[in-house]
């Protein structure tokens, strides 16, 4: 549930008006896994020319209701707090942000996770800095002047540990470009190079 939290927190959209919650993720096989692991009646929505990216919704007031004590509410893009993820929990919560909202190079020198929430950045940093990770946070502009907040953790042998982090603990591991680009320079490691 650490994993689905970190998706929700990055992907997911709570109804202002209505008992409903949504994830929108590229990949459908995490959209199906979160429904099955919260145990949900859910949808999944199509693509339509507007909206390439399928959306799981799920209707339940008990689902709203536990991602806001959770800190995840409406509108949440930027007040969200990190959350208070246990120690043992948080490589499973990480693997949620990235899955989400991070980006990883192909050539697997560098990762990000972009947020508008700079306390959420603070959170993120401070996991990574305990980690032994080479990170640091960045602020940019959009084009409308808001600030926006990269977490990066850079180097071709700080990302394979980084994978070893979180994806090493999945208790259904399932195909991730985003692990293949963070383990791209653990493959050259392992072949002696």
């Amino acid at each position: 549930m650490a994993w689905v939290l970190g998706l929700f927190i990055t992907d997911g959209s709570i109804s202002k008006n209505h008992s409903s919650v949504s994830l929108t993720q590229k990949n459908q096989t995490i959209l199906r896994r979160v429904a099955t692991y919260m145990n949900a009646d859910y949808i999944l929505s199509k693509s339509y020319k507007t909206r390439t990216t399928a959306t799981l919704l799920i209707n339940s007031k008990k689902i709203k209701n536990d991602l806001g004590s959770l800190g995840v509410l409406p509108n949440k893009s930027l007040t969200v707090q990190f959350p208070n993820v246990p120690d043992k929990f948080l490589p499973s919560f990480i693997r949620g942000v990235v899955d989400g909202d991070g980006w990883v190079q192909k050539r697997g020198y560098v990762m990000n996770i972009t947020t508008a929430s700079y306390s959420f950045a603070e959170g993120l940093l401070s996991v990574f800095q305990v980690w032994m990770l080479r990170s640091e946070i960045t602020e940019e502009f959009t084009q409308a002047g808001s600030p926006v907040f990269r977490v990066w953790v850079k180097g071709k042998y700080d990302l394979p540990r980084l994978a070893d982090l979180i994806y090493n603990d999945a208790l259904e591991p399932y195909e991730s470009y985003k692990e293949n680009n963070l383990r791209v320079h653990s493959k050259v490691r392992n072949k002696g190079v």
